[in-house]
């Protein structure tokens, strides 16, 4: 971005902004007059107004000159290390990374805030029209004040987890994390931590992809890989007291997508997620880590170049929560994948689809249009079936050195596919569903054309997916 680029920038985002605060500005002094007046009614709202555009308009300038310098620095980075992206940000260049713990309780607050301000004065619009014989449509703006106490209650708890924990530090032993070779380093906390079931580290490769603009603007997440370890914290003590150290060490795949934000409408972005379950507030970080592509990445792997890979012991037991059933009888390996296996991303849908029905059932006792009722029963229809999916469906697989059988349906298996051992290649795995930032994999066949089967969907846990292939590909013989 060249030096002129950010002023302009700065300067048409301060033009749309001055109108807000000149707004916030005439009605906070309305409001005083109205309570100089004694009048309460109308002061409360225009301090509404005062709020919602002052906060706007004021914290927006504000927001844009800090902006603005931020980019001026980011750009004279670039220009003194282009070919090092990961140089360009203070913190990636020093190997010392905050999480992001601190700035997420300010802007839920900051959105709450937000969201609150604008929806309810228009929540006691409606709220008045239907009570002095309006439309009862107007109801319909009472669904904005109750998912501002959602937002509420999530300011709430991003509020507690900081002041317990305060933020943590990710000490990078790797600065980049290179692809094909590794990333590690050790998080520090401001706590001590003693979690019965150890730490959990997430390392996860994301693509952020923006479509539309303005209010219809929306940002999605994809998965495109990630990798789990559990940990054990190390006590420590400070001058500041005690802490825990959490050491992390990942191995990173020569196919993976390094950071990449030249388009900030198609991102990838690398995370690292620690989190814990302790009493009271559970502890959780959440890292923006760099991981590059570099000349390294083309080197011969050395063993001392390359974090461990964890592979799957000889001994390894599925998760406690499984419920995945693998028996080894003289037909082969079995391997069922039950009814309602994930209860708790089924009773997620199930939520959503009865707030979702609810919405259509509102909309059809106000009389909404006949035309937003189709488009959203149409997809409640998909919804629906999505529930039904992770509620009912039910998978078989049976495998021996001859063949794989793959058999599915609704409570019970009915559909059944054979594949003889001359077609199938390979054996992998791959990310299905993603309910939120959990990811669920595939236990897929690589057919000799290039197509792929789905034995089996809905694996919550990545090792227990990778030991389930293995298993199979166990059965099928040296071959596969």
């Amino acid at each position: 971005m060249s030096g002129k680029a950010p002023a302009a920038g700065a300067g048409c985002l301060l033009l749309f902004l001055l109108p807000f605060a000149a707004v916030g500005v005439v009605t906070g002094y309305q409001a005083v007059r109205f309570a100089a007046a004694g009048d309460w009614e109308q002061a409360g709202f225009m301090s509404i107004f005062a709020l919602t555009f002052g906060g706007a308009g004021i914290g927006g300038i504000v927001g844009a000159n800090v902006g603005r310098r931020k980019l001026a620095e980011r750009a004279a980075l670039e220009a003194r290390h282009p070919d090092a992206p990961w140089l360009w940000r203070s913190d990636w260049a020093a190997g010392r990374i905050e999480d992001s713990n601190r700035g997420t309780m300010w802007f839920a607050w900051a959105f709450a805030g937000f969201w609150n301000l604008v929806s309810l004065p228009g929540a006691w619009v409606a709220l008045r029209t239907v009570l002095n014989g309006g439309e009862k449509v107007a109801l319909v703006a009472l669904i904005f004040p109750l998912v501002g106490l959602g937002l509420l209650v999530w300011a709430v708890q991003a509020t507690l987890r900081y002041r317990r924990y305060g933020v943590s530090v990710l000490e990078l032993r790797t600065v980049p994390g290179v692809v094909g070779r590794s990333l590690a380093g050790v998080v520090r906390t401001t706590s001590p931590l003693h979690p019965a079931g150890g730490v959990d580290a997430r390392l996860t490769s994301i693509r952020r992809i923006t479509r539309g603009s303005g209010k219809n603007r929306s940002t999605s997440e994809t998965i495109l890989w990630e990798e789990a370890r559990q940990v054990s914290g190390e006590p420590s003590r400070t001058a500041q007291g005690m802490t825990t150290s959490i050491p992390v060490d990942f191995a990173l795949p020569r196919d993976a997508a390094p950071c990449d934000s030249a388009d900030p409408r198609d991102r990838v972005v690398w995370r690292l997620r620690v989190e814990a379950s302790v009493p009271g507030v559970d502890y959780q970080s959440t890292f923006e880590v760099p991981v590059f592509r570099t000349a390294e990445s083309d080197l011969p792997a050395t063993a001392g170049d390359l974090a461990p890979e964890s592979p799957i012991p000889p001994d390894y037991r599925q998760p406690p929560q499984s419920r995945i059933q693998v028996t080894t009888n003289r037909r082969g390996t079995e391997i069922l994948f039950p009814a309602a296996r994930n209860p708790g991303a089924a009773a997620g849908a199930t939520l959503f689809l009865a707030i979702w029905l609810g919405a259509i059932g509102l909309m059809l006792h106000l009389g909404a249009p006949i035309f937003m009722v189709v488009v959203f029963s149409l997809f409640g229809v998909l919804l629906l079936r999505a529930v039904l999916s992770l509620w009912l469906r039910v998978a078989w697989v049976t495998a021996d050195a001859g063949a794989v059988v793959l058999a599915s349906g609704y409570l019970w298996p009915t559909r059944e596919r054979r594949f003889s051992m001359s077609e199938i290649a390979d054996v992998k795995i791959r990310i299905g569903m993603q309910a939120g930032g959990t990811s669920y994999y595939d236990l897929t066949l690589v057919r000799t054309d290039g197509r792929t089967v789905t034995a089996g969907h809905g694996i919550r846990d990545k090792r227990e997916a990778e030991w389930l292939a293995g298993k199979l590909k166990e059965s099928l013989g040296s071959r596969v």
